[in-house]
């Protein structure tokens, strides 16, 4: 993208975190409906129904990969559907560790996509990298398993595979500082030589700030969802509606717009290029309102027919339509999961996502 806008991108989030501080803690420990609908619904849920724009949105796509396209969703509905009527507790559980795995390696994703337009290539730094990115996300995750509260990632009843001592603590410090003096060290060098990477630095910061932040303050909801779905959903959408807006700018093959019309049409490039900043802001919003508008439905079938928490629930389920609503309503967010491993390689299996970000020319294919 451009300077002002990666800041941005790291600034918003870490400006709401830094408002959430400031606001005093729920007594209850509860969420209010307004920051529920701003931290999930707007960014992260919607975040999840974006991918859809980059999969079966797409005819190219879809023609080009049938069959990672159709797996996922049947797999994933009896997944959901058998482990949920055997235990809702672990169906949880496992989700949650999943989501876990799922955030860290999206940040990983604009680590490496900074290291890309860097030109780094050494494999002993990608390594160093990896492992710091590692070790600042899940470092948090792991010490949280050593604390007498609860693993109430989703806050639907999962539960810690395991605990670890408290006696473990200490270690866990220990070797999150040796991490991260060791990369630091690394970095202090390629400042010394001119190369010093500000964008991976930058997100690189922002994910132990974000991770440590969210667990050290597990007595605040507000700033553990601030810390974990702001980062999260944010920078995703709006890396969503880039890569959409280059590719499809610069495609000039007819055939290839005419079949691909709809998101075409989503990332902005029907018209002239806006002059101005309110004809950006008016691209932003054709490509993000659907999204928050099937973010709003979903969420809303989540209350009236699983939660009831907000809405007054419109049934009384059996056990096994319950288990059968769940799996269907949490597909969406499961198929993203699996599928943002595989739409966001830039190695050639993606030609959208090489044209956008300039590895590779326009073809005619999507």
């Amino acid at each position: 993208m451009n300077r002002p806008v990666d800041l941005a991108l790291l600034a918003v989030p870490a400006a709401f975190t830094l408002l959430a501080l400031a606001l005093p803690i729920p007594e209850d420990s509860s969420v209010s409906l307004l920051a529920f609908v701003f931290l999930i619904v707007a960014f992260d849920v919607a975040h999840v129904w974006s991918t859809v724009y980059l999969s079966y949105a797409n005819p190219e796509v879809v023609r080009r990969r049938r069959l990672l396209l159709a797996l996922p969703i049947p797999l994933t509905l009896w997944f959901s559907y058998r482990v949920h009527l055997y235990d809702a507790h672990l169906f949880w559980t496992l989700i949650a560790y999943f989501a876990i795995y799922h955030f860290a390696t999206q940040q990983w994703g604009f680590i490496a996509l900074y290291k890309s337009r860097h030109g780094e290539r050494d494999p002993l730094d990608k390594s160093l990298d990896k492992l710091a990115l590692w070790t600042g996300a899940f470092g948090p995750i792991v010490y949280w398993h050593t604390l007498d509260v609860e693993f109430d990632w989703f806050g639907h009843g999962e539960q810690f595979i395991h605990k670890l001592d408290p006696t473990f603590q200490g270690d866990i410090l220990f070797v999150m500082a040796v991490v991260a003096a060791v990369y630091v060290g690394r970095q202090v060098q390629f400042a010394r030589q001119g190369r010093f990477n500000w964008g991976k630095n930058l997100w690189m910061l922002a994910v132990w700030a974000s991770w440590g932040l969210a667990v050290y303050r597990l007595d605040h909801p507000l700033v553990s969802l601030a810390c974990i779905n702001l980062l999260h959903g944010i920078p995703f959408l709006a890396l969503v509606w880039v890569r959409l807006h280059r590719y499809w700018a610069t495609q000039t093959d007819p055939e290839v717009r005419k079949r691909s019309r709809f998101v075409s049409f989503l990332s902005g490039t029907g018209s002239s290029k806006p002059r101005t900043v309110w004809g950006w802001i008016g691209l932003g919003a054709l490509f993000y309102v659907p999204l928050l508008i099937v973010a709003a439905l979903e969420e809303g079938a989540w209350e009236r027919y699983v939660w009831g928490a907000r809405l007054a629930k419109g049934w009384q389920p059996s056990r096994e339509q319950l288990s059968l609503c769940v799996a269907v309503l949490a597909t969406p967010q499961i198929v993203h999961y699996i599928l943002d491993g595989w739409l966001w390689k830039m190695d050639g299996s993606n030609p959208d996502l090489d044209v956008a970000f300039g590895k590779a020319r326009p073809s005619s294919e999507a």
